[in-house]
């Protein structure tokens, strides 16, 4: 960071010119950019202290940083203290040249040239940089100095301010994006600690959740100007630990709900399972090796588990109710499936058979208008087909086989496709 040195009047004899200036302003030009100046001396201390009171600053001021932000804050925090050094410097020289220009109602030539030095000239010592011995010649100079303007000082301030508000503004667009981010987990991880302990459960997931959340908000105020946080995985994490929670919940809210629905699954399954034993009989009775599979008696097994859901109920023990009624309800619905299946296959078996029979009479009848009734060849086919069809139990296979071929053979007779 340049330094800076305070400001020097050369001296001079009395109406002797200025070094380095045109020539003297008159007292309309002074009086304008000592009014100049003076508004700019004003503007500068409203913006300083907005400069001090700005969030961001508050925010790096305070904090313990690192990483990125830590060098551009201390860049940033030097370039704050030296625009509060050049503003006292530029208001004391303001006041110096209002001084000045009060000793008189008109000021002479004396006063003009001192106010045009004070206002035009050279007298702000802006950077004092040591000459090294290998680099200094002998009779050169051992400080180096530059020299500004008033003018000429506002506009490095300005740009000086502009840098510092920039990384302040910065931080404090970081810090809300953080906040943007991390609020909402905040809120969640503060529901799901407020549902597990309505349930009376201790989830360590949570306090691992919390003290990854608090890394994350310390990692982004040591440096917002760095990588942001990335909370995805705690929110993913967190989520999953929330809906275990609300199973939990909805166990133990909507128990009673639940039981009846696995009871009437299980009641409709044996009611099914009822029936399809009896179809089962009469189908083993019709039908020639129908190939059925054994009727298991799950109702029975499945109502013994739903009596030991009350029990955990009133333990309140959510999780092993939740466990145990999700395992119930998959089963019950599984069982009913298989029960609706089985009640399908017997009933398809006999509906099998006499959809066979309404073939073959339909197509005897047909041979019948087409005057094929004498044909014994057909006569053969159809005869093949109705005592297969007509004989307990039936070979439903041979049945089809030769309800096919006496439909074959009348499409023969008639030249056509079956």
């Amino acid at each position: 960071m340049a330094r800076w040195s305070a400001p020097r009047i050369h001296s001079r004899a009395a109406g002797a010119p200025l070094p380095g200036l045109i020539g003297v302003l008159e007292l309309e030009q002074a009086d304008r950019a000592l009014a100049e100046l003076g508004e700019d001396s004003d503007r500068m201390a409203d913006a300083l202290v907005a400069m001090d009171s700005h969030p961001g600053n508050q925010l790096l001021a305070g904090a313990t940083l690192t990483g990125v932000t830590l060098r551009r804050w201390s860049e940033a925090s030097a370039a704050m203290s030296v625009l509060w050094q050049q503003f006292s410097m530029h208001r004391a020289l303001v006041d110096q040249a209002r001084q000045v220009r009060e000793r008189k109602s008109r000021p002479g030539p004396a006063e003009l040239a001192e106010l045009t030095e004070l206002l035009t000239g050279p007298v702000v010592e802006l950077n004092a940089e040591q000459v090294p011995i290998e680099r200094r010649g002998l009779t050169g100079p051992a400080v180096v100095v530059e020299r500004v303007t008033l003018s000429e000082l506002v506009g490095t301030m300005k740009t000086a301010y502009a840098k510092v508000t920039e990384v302040l503004a910065a931080a404090e667009k970081a810090w809300d994006r953080t906040i943007e981010r991390l609020e909402p987990l905040d809120a969640d991880l503060r529901a799901a600690r407020a549902l597990a302990e309505s349930l009376g459960v201790d989830e360590p997931a949570l306090a691992r959740f919390a003290t990854e959340l608090a890394e994350l908000r310390a990692g982004a105020l040591s440096d917002p100007l760095g990588s942001e946080p990335d909370p995805a995985p705690v929110r993913a994490s967190l989520a999953k630990t929330r809906a275990g929670l609300d199973d939990l919940a909805a166990a133990r809210d909507s128990f009673a709900e639940r039981k009846e629905g696995i009871e009437a699954s299980v009641a409709e399954t044996a009611d099914i399972d009822a029936r399809a034993s009896a179809v089962f009989a009469t189908v083993r009775e019709k039908i020639a090796n129908p190939g059925l599979p054994v009727v298991e008696e799950q109702a029975a097994v499945l109502r013994n588990r739903v009596a030991q859901l009350p029990a955990l109920w009133r333990a309140q023990d959510w999780k092993a109710l939740s466990a145990n009624l999700e395992s119930l309800e998959r089963d019950a619905g599984r069982a009913l499936a298989e029960a609706r299946t089985r009640l399908e296959l017997g009933t398809g078996l006999l509906d099998r058979r006499l959809e066979l029979r309404g073939r073959l009479e339909a197509y005897r009848a047909k041979a019948r208008q087409l005057g094929y009734v004498e044909d014994l060849d057909l006569g053969t086919l159809h005869q093949r087909a109705h005592d297969l069809l007509y004989t307990s139990p039936c070979d439903l296979r041979a049945a089809t086989v030769a309800v096919n071929r006496y439909q074959q053979a009348l499409a023969d007779r008639r030249g056509e496709q079956p």
